[in-house]
């Protein structure tokens, strides 16, 4: 993984973690970004997650031509971002669940745009947070199916092989 990389996954890291910190440090009674206040969650019904594209093969930089036209249009509610080369989009979606809302965008990318987005920009698989559908537990789980979506494949996988797995795996779906 390259130096510019391996920095963008910390500065979201580290974002991620003093994002509990700031909210209890802010002033009170001071509203907007000088008082250090993080955004209000999304509205009932919606989901916040920055979505990237980072394949296997290498990083291909944020100039790359298969992103002119995600750059120039992006899918409504997103906001186009260079992370450290990688191409990253800041979201605001409707979904039920954060899984629900990812799939339908990831679904709108792969057809408008030809691309598989790979991640949701998680470094540290290994952390676990158990909060929920829509939390940092479910950007990890996010993050580990979209590397299976991608990765599967190269290994002569299909949708149905990784489906399958999943639902054999975890005792037929009857958690």
């Amino acid at each position: 993984m390259s130096e510019a990389v391996e920095a963008v996954n910390f500065a979201f890291e580290l974002g991620w973690k003093l994002r509990g910190l700031e909210t209890a440090l802010a002033p009170r009674g001071v509203c907007g970004p000088e008082a250090g206040d993080p955004k209000p969650p999304p509205p009932a019904g919606w989901q916040r997650f920055t979505l990237v594209h980072c394949p296997l093969e290498g990083y291909p930089g944020f100039d790359d031509p298969r992103y002119e036209g995600l750059r120039a249009a992006p899918p409504q509610g997103c906001a186009v971002e260079d992370l450290g080369g990688c191409l990253g989009l800041r979201c605001e979606r409707p979904g039920g669940r954060l899984l629900d809302a990812v799939a339908e965008l990831c679904a709108e990318i792969r057809t408008r745009y030809g691309l598989l987005m790979t991640g949701l920009g998680i470094d540290k698989l290994w952390e676990w947070s158990e909060d929920g559908p829509d939390g940092w537990g479910a950007e990890i789980v996010g993050q580990l199916l979209l590397m299976a979506a991608e990765r599967g494949p190269r290994l002569g996988y299909g949708v149905d092989d990784l489906a399958g797995f999943l639902t054999e795996a975890a005792g037929g779906g009857s958690m």
